[in-house]
């Protein structure tokens, strides 16, 4: 029986050993050394269990016992203490303690079993074991992670440990494809973090030219280039006390890393055009790439000892596709926040389509692909060809018969649209160079292009850019419900 579990106590040595046996178990588990802290974390969240010290500087066990049950009466307290006595026991009782627990105690021999007992208690008298806690409240009462829609396995699995991982200065790297969601998982372990009320400053390490990237991350002295009329700070000093975000880690310049190294070891560095001053710096640091970065480190475009500081804390995260319980929720999501206060629904064929198309962009064209159904259909009555080429393509290339051998069959116009789309999505959608890569003239790909309307595929195709090449050479399927275009006279 899993639960969530607050601890209050002041021992700082006892609480680690507290934690690592209870979260072996599959326990949630939060900690405070502050009484009202803790209490305040109470308000918050709905824990099962409140393990709480008896004797303690600012508050003792029996009052948080007191103002925590006012909090959360469904919420069972266990008080630990060195001094027990039997008047102490019966106070703690008759105040609505559950139990108490005399310290020294074994926390796998006697905390465990505790445990374990008061959960399996609290679930056959028909009590609901609560959610783990989901970080704090911010403005509204809306936590952080609230913003990440889905409660899958997978997803789960990272809800459990962004709140801890918030809390240390670590860097973390953020590992997934395009369109899995990286820069929220980065502002959520921000927003949880003790950085929060300082600034958060994104950088998209594939978007500044490296000529640039050094003087905007760095700052720069006066008259160190042509221009610099004045000293100039860099993102990494307006970022000071906060966050800095690396998106796309992998593009950033070679000749740069030894210097973005010394501020992840050291916390300084110095502006260009000033050898003499070091600036000093307190920033936590998340990075994110959609790349192999393993590749990158052996083909050396990564230094090594720079992926180590990077790599402190990997978070891996996972394809829409491999969250097929998260879909619906997540259709749902969008659709009503491109259309607030009403409901749309989508047919159950289009429905269909979308729970066996393959999300090649993610999460990102999911929220395309349903943005892209409400503007061309009624939001009453969604269809399959109210959304994206792509996914009826899919659909309809399932729906067709086989082979004798298991393959699709394919019509020359099929094959034909599945070579234009490849060449134009391998060329970067370069419409001369993907003429060239086809051995026709630009002239005629774009007759072509034109003949079997493949505007709508491109577009869409575009939106999963990043994350199609990163995976390989793309399978298009194309459609067979066209005919071809007249020719323009």
């Amino acid at each position: 029986m899993i639960g969530s579990i607050l601890i209050i106590d002041d021992e700082f040595r006892l609480v680690p050993a507290l934690r690592s046996v209870l979260e072996i178990e599959g326990h949630h588990v939060q900690y405070s050394a502050d009484p009202q802290g803790g209490l305040e974390l109470l308000k918050q969240y709905p824990f099962d269990v409140l393990l709480t010290d008896l004797v303690m500087p600012k508050m003792d066990g029996i009052e948080v016992l007191r103002r925590a049950k006012k909090i959360r009466p469904s919420c069972e307290v266990v008080l630990m203490t060195a001094f027990a006595s039997v008047a102490t026991a019966r106070d703690a009782l008759k105040q609505g303690a559950l139990d108490y627990i005399t310290k020294p105690f074994s926390a796998q021999h006697d905390l465990k079993p505790l445990i374990r007992d008061i959960l399996l208690s609290a679930e056959s008298e028909g009590a609901e074991i609560s959610e783990p806690p989901r970080g704090p409240k911010r403005a509204g009462g809306v936590s952080p992670l609230d913003k990440v829609v889905g409660r899958g396995p997978a997803i789960r699995k990272i809800l459990e440990k962004l709140p801890r991982i918030a809390q240390s200065d670590a860097t973390v790297l953020l590992r997934g494809e395009s369109g899995t969601g990286k820069e929220i998982f980065a502002e959520a372990l921000h927003e949880l973090s003790g950085r929060c009320d300082q600034p958060m400053i994104r950088v998209n390490c594939a978007a500044i030219p490296e000529t640039l990237l050094e003087s905007e991350l760095f700052g720069a002295a006066k008259g160190a280039y042509t221009g610099a009329d004045r000293d100039r700070i860099g993102l990494f000093q307006a970022a000071d006390r906060g966050t800095i975000f690396f998106d796309e880690i992998g593009e950033f310049p070679t000749t740069l890393q030894a210097k973005l190294l010394r501020v992840l070891q050291e916390g300084e560095f110095h502006r260009i055009g000033d050898s003499q001053r070091l600036s000093k710096v307190d920033v936590r640091v998340i990075a994110a790439t959609n790349r192999d970065i393993d590749e990158a480190v052996r083909t050396g475009t990564l230094r090594l000892d720079l992926f180590y500081r990077l790599n402190v804390f990997p978070l891996s995260l996972p394809l829409l596709r491999d969250r097929p319980e998260d879909l619906m929720e997540l259709i749902e999501h969008f659709a009503q926040s491109f259309h607030k206060g009403t409901h749309p629904r989508f047919s159950p064929e289009a429905l269909a389509a979308m729970e066996s198309y393959d999300w090649p962009g993610n999460v990102r064209e999911l929220e395309n692909a349903v943005e892209h159904a409400l503007v061309l259909g009624d939001p009453a009555d969604l269809q399959l060809s109210d959304l994206p080429v792509a996914i009826q393509h899919a659909q309809r290339r399932r729906a067709a018969p086989t082979l004798a051998d298991g393959r699709d069959p394919e019509t020359l116009e099929e094959i034909e649209i599945r070579c234009i789309l490849q060449a134009m999505v391998k060329t970067g959608f370069n419409r001369t160079r993907a003429a060239r890569l086809l051995g026709i003239t630009r002239r005629t790909l774009g007759y072509r292009v034109h003949k079997y309307e493949l505007d709508e595929d491109l577009d869409s195709l575009r939106e999963a850019e990043r994350s199609v090449s990163s995976r390989g050479p793309v399978s298009v399927a194309p459609s067979s419900r066209r005919s071809p275009a007249a020719p323009a006279s």
